[in-house]
């Protein structure tokens, strides 16, 4: 076999599995409308019982994740749905949608939590809280989530927690340590941002960057029943030996006091949230054997 086949051979290999996976693809073959019937994956929507419809989320793939959920819907049921919301993105990846508010979270550059994605956070809060039993709430998720909808606990500064996150990244924390920690200190992830919403169904779509797809470790969980406690943030810190040079004395005692509380009130985790990753190293590795095309798989659903 020539160079040349070898080389032509891996870039078809590399542009298939790039190709399954960009989120245009992965909404095209995941979300279909026909009439008043919303298909997501294998999950079908009886659109005519619902109300409005908010589209929340927060990631680098999530904008146009966004823009070809517009294209899926459909000018008429943008519009007899009333279809609003509010995404988290990169500020390079800020684009002029129909209905859907995108806000620049952080610059392109800068892979931490700012007050601008605290700002975010807030509003998507506002959004799914003021929902109700006749509203469908789609989230749209995807890796770079964690850092782009920051709302940090009352007692915990957002630069308490841009110091601890600075500090586990630099010791070499890996994705699942580092969400354990800032789930713990967050209003909307592990899972609130689904209690938080009083529509009557949460369906998320999650194009997933962690191996393994823990839907509650993605983008720290935002739609997901939380796994974890604060004795696990609490070993974390421990592991890398975080002290109060290293991160805030505050924090540390934040964390260290809930966790001498683990058996406190834990609200219900809602049984009206489906949980859809449409996207995975699987989808992109499957593509790339094939050198063909996406090959879908099951979603992975999560109720309660």
């Amino acid at each position: 076999m020539s160079n040349t086949t070898m080389r032509d051979d891996a870039i078809a290999i590399w542009t298939a599995g790039v190709e399954a996976v960009k989120p245009q693809q992965l909404i095209r073959s995941s979300v279909r409308c026909e009439g008043q019937v919303m298909t997501i994956d294998h999950q079908k929507i009886d659109l005519s019982q619902i109300r409005k419809i908010a589209v929340v989320g927060a990631g680098k793939a999530s904008a146009a994740m966004a823009e070809s959920l517009e294209t899926a819907l459909g000018d008429d049921l943008l519009k007899e749905k009333k279809v609003h919301g509010w995404i988290n993105v990169p500020a390079d990846c800020m684009r002029p949608l129909k209905k859907i508010h995108l806000h620049a979270a952080r610059p392109a550059s800068v892979n931490e939590p700012t007050e601008d994605g605290v700002y975010g956070a807030k509003k998507i809060l506002q959004i799914v809280s003021q929902c109700c039993q006749e509203d469908l709430v789609i989230c749209l998720i995807s890796g770079g989530g964690s850092a782009l909808l920051p709302c940090p606990v009352e007692a915990i500064t957002l630069s308490e927690k841009q110091r601890v996150t600075r500090f586990l990244s630099a010791s070499g924390a890996n994705i699942n340590e580092l969400n354990t920690v800032r789930k713990r200190l967050s209003l909307v992830k592990g899972g609130q941002l689904a209690i938080a919403s009083k529509a009557g169904l949460l369906v998320s779509l999650i194009i997933s960057d962690v191996i393994g797809d823990p839907l509650d470790i993605i983008a720290s969980g935002l739609t997901a029943e939380d796994k974890g406690n604060f004795q696990d943030a609490r070993d974390v810190l421990d592991k890398f030996s975080a002290g109060p040079e290293e991160v805030s004395a505050s924090l540390l005692e934040f964390i260290s006091h809930k966790a001498s509380e683990e058996n406190s009130f834990r609200p219900e985790f809602p049984g009206n949230v489906f949980n859809h990753v449409i996207g995975n190293n699987m989808v992109a590795s499957a593509a790339a054997h094939e050198g063909s095309g996406p090959r879908r798989f099951p979603a992975n659903r999560s109720c309660r």
